[in-house]
């Protein structure tokens, strides 16, 4: 029986950045790490960490290692294993609101390729809080999307979100929802950053064209210019680098603000 159908959570990674990122920010989730007698040297300085933390390092040849790693590998592969995906609930939407996270939503990702570019995306940008839909939460045990994010995953807190039009529907109060469409929607201006005064921003990334239901619930629909367009992996970076240059809600908020000034231009009146 092999590890994935012992653990329907388990997870292989593929890879020097994909492993080393999961011993750094998940170490507990290692059950052991597999290199071959030529690499293994390179792995010297982490024998230590991975003692300690009783994950077992094992020697094998290449044609073994390629076999444990389910896919093509020279360096090193790691089997892992892993909680199931939260379910976001309405109140999660208000701690992001509070906390001042701007959340990522993939809805319908198909191809590892696309994920693993959209960790990437947002893991140059700071962006931690992904929530992937019913048609797109497989793509988290699948190895290929772990091994092309190259550690990028290991910093991305994925969750799942079932049924979503309805949740998007629960928390329109608590957050902008901002979506991008191959089809609906304005064309989008990247030198204009939208702007949301005082209100929590989700950014909503569809396979294609925007669901009717979903874009019944989103304040700003955006599509790309230009023909033949853009495919899923090509527009990820520019959406999310697009994001990160949106001006953030201020803690103190639009009426403290207001408050504050009206206070500083009229002063107490003294008291003989």
């Amino acid at each position: 029986m092999s590890t994935a159908e012992a653990h329907p959570h388990s997870l292989i990674l593929r890879g020097k950045p994909a492993v080393l990122a999961c011993l750094k920010y998940h170490p507990k989730a290692l059950r052991e790490v597999v290199t071959t007698a030529a690499y293994a040297p390179t792995l010297a300085e982490y024998q230590a960490e991975l003692q300690e933390l009783r994950v077992k390092l094992r020697i094998v040849g290449p044609i073994e290692l390629s076999q444990i790693a389910q896919g093509r590998c020279d360096d090193v592969c790691a089997l892992t294993q892993r909680p199931e995906l939260g379910l976001a609930r309405v109140g999660d939407f208000t701690d992001w609101r509070d906390a001042r996270e701007t959340i990522v939503i993939a809805d319908q990702f198909e191809r590892p390729e696309d994920l693993a570019t959209l960790a990437r995306s947002m893991a140059s940008f700071g962006l931690e809080r992904l929530l992937l839909s019913s048609g797109s939460e497989k793509l988290a045990y699948h190895p290929e999307a772990w091994a092309l994010a190259q550690g990028a995953l290991e910093k991305i807190k994925l969750m799942r979100a079932a049924a979503l039009g309805g949740l998007l529907k629960l928390v329109e109060d608590r957050c902008c929802v901002v979506a991008f469409s191959s089809e609906h929607g304005r064309k989008i201006d990247l030198t204009t950053p939208v702007r949301v005064p005082a209100r929590h921003l989700a950014l909503l990334i569809p396979n294609g064209v925007l669901d009717p239901d979903l874009q019944a619930r989103t304040e700003h629909c955006f599509r790309f210019p230009g023909q033949p367009p853009l495919s899923l992996q090509e527009t990820i970076p520019i959406a999310i680098a697009w994001l990160s240059n949106t001006p953030k809600p201020r803690p103190d908020g639009f009426l403290a603000r207001k408050k504050a000034r009206h206070a500083k231009g009229n002063p107490p009146p003294s008291h003989p």
